[in-house]
């Protein structure tokens, strides 16, 4: 019999420029982080790549070299759960109309700074999928909900995401 696989994502979107103390804190526990775009800064995506192994996608914000470096959408896998991430949950769910089919376990999105966290296509004997903004970990507009980010821990494949608030 197999041992357990278990680890953390940290999960960003919209950070728009310089990240806070917090969120490199809890990103340096992650084995993975996924950062849905308007990244902001290059520098930025250098000091979360020394962290963990990264996954960022262009956002609608991120222009110049930067965005042309970054692709509009991303996939992964963490130990046994597969992933997509993009800026907007509109091309996700353009482009993956039926993620339970294609082993996929969390779509990841941002654009909106409001944190949302569902599970869909709950099916017995199936898991549901998740679809996940983290928000925005630096809340940059006067209407923006509290600053957040989330975590997502994998355990043998199956996610158990959270939001984190950062204030």
């Amino acid at each position: 019999m197999g041992s357990a696989t278990q680890a953390l994502i940290a999960v960003i979107s919209d950070t728009h420029g310089p990240l806070d103390r917090r969120v490199l804190e809890l990103c340096a526990g992650a084995d993975h982080i996924i950062h849905a775009g308007d990244v902001g800064s290059g520098d930025v995506l250098d000091e979360l790549a020394r962290l963990a192994p990264l996954t960022a996608v262009r956002g609608n914000r991120d222009r110049g070299a930067l965005g042309a470096d970054l692709p509009d959408e991303g996939v992964g896998e963490v130990a046994g759960l597969r992933f997509v991430v993009a800026h907007k949950r509109r091309d996700l769910k353009t482009g993956h109309p039926d993620p339970e089919t294609e082993g996929l376990g969390l779509l990841v999105y941002g654009h909106t700074h409001q944190p949302e966290l569902r599970y869909r296509g709950h099916v017995p004997g199936r898991l549901p999928v998740v679809w996940l903004n983290p928000g925005s970990c630096m809340a940059p507009l006067p209407h923006d909900p509290r600053p957040s980010m989330a975590l997502v821990v994998v355990h043998d494949g199956e996610p158990e995401a959270r939001i984190v608030f950062l204030d």
